[in-house]
């Protein structure tokens, strides 16, 4: 009776012990088993040739101070706590005043290739500020109250040896559908330059720039229409 009562107490243990060990190569499976792909995640940076295929879904599939490949990386934003100033030097991360006292903004070189070609950075800079501000006034934009987390815009633009726009890539958008659009169509009209410098060519022979805009809305006299501080940044590849 003894010798019965423990053979069947062993063979519980014996049962419990296989299901203990069913369950731990289950484990051990689901743990190999590759994770699930995140649902809606962001598709890298592409050419944008229409206006309208800019997605509103905010994205940032390099961070928001890297720069694309087309250069693989092309620069780093370098600047921490910029000190500021009226004319570019030789040292990237600088910023320098732009504006008016009603349409304030400021403009940065973000790396050092684009500190060495200063005057070309500078007249590129400038001539996107202007279009920007052109841009800003128009009633889409001025009627736009903006998120305070909004992010800047990251574009890659590439010139070819002459100077001729011949692509824009959409690196980050800024969170507003309407405001990657703006930046869009500013870069398509002040992006271009005559006799650029053969040295700041990139190594497959084309200008590769990227341009890092943010809006923030500055001051409205109806609480309807917005001016806004317009931060730009340049880097050449």
């Amino acid at each position: 009776m003894k010798v019965s009562v423990q053979m069947k107490f062993l063979r519980q243990i014996g049962a419990a012990g296989l299901f203990a060990a069913a369950l731990t190569i289950a484990g051990c499976a689901a743990e190999d088993k590759p994770p699930e792909p995140v649902a809606g995640a962001a598709p890298g940076a592409k050419m944008v040739t229409d206006l309208s295929s800019v997605s509103s879904t905010p994205i940032d599939p390099l961070g928001t101070h890297a720069v694309p490949e087309r250069g693989q990386g092309l620069l780093r934003d370098v600047g921490g706590e910029p000190s500021s100033t009226r004319t570019f030097g030789a040292q990237p991360g600088l910023t320098r005043q732009a504006g008016t006292d009603a349409n304030p903004g400021e403009e940065r070189l973000l790396n050092a290739k684009a500190a060495m070609f200063a005057n070309f950075s500078q007249v590129m800079l400038d001539r996107i500020f202007a279009q920007l501000q052109l841009a800003e006034r128009e009633e889409e934009i001025s009627s736009t109250k903006l998120p305070t987390d909004i992010k800047p815009v990251v574009i890659t633009a590439i010139m070819d040896r002459s100077g001729k726009l011949t692509e824009l890539i959409l690196e980050q958008h800024s969170g507003r559908a309407r405001i990657d659009q703006m930046m869009i169509a500013v870069c398509k009209k002040a992006i271009w330059y005559r006799n650029p410098p053969p040295e700041a060519l990139s190594g497959d022979g084309s200008y590769k720039l990227t341009i890092k805009c943010k809006l923030t809305n500055y001051a409205s006299k109806d609480e309807a229409h917005w001016s806004f501080f317009t931060s730009l940044a340049v880097g050449i590849g």
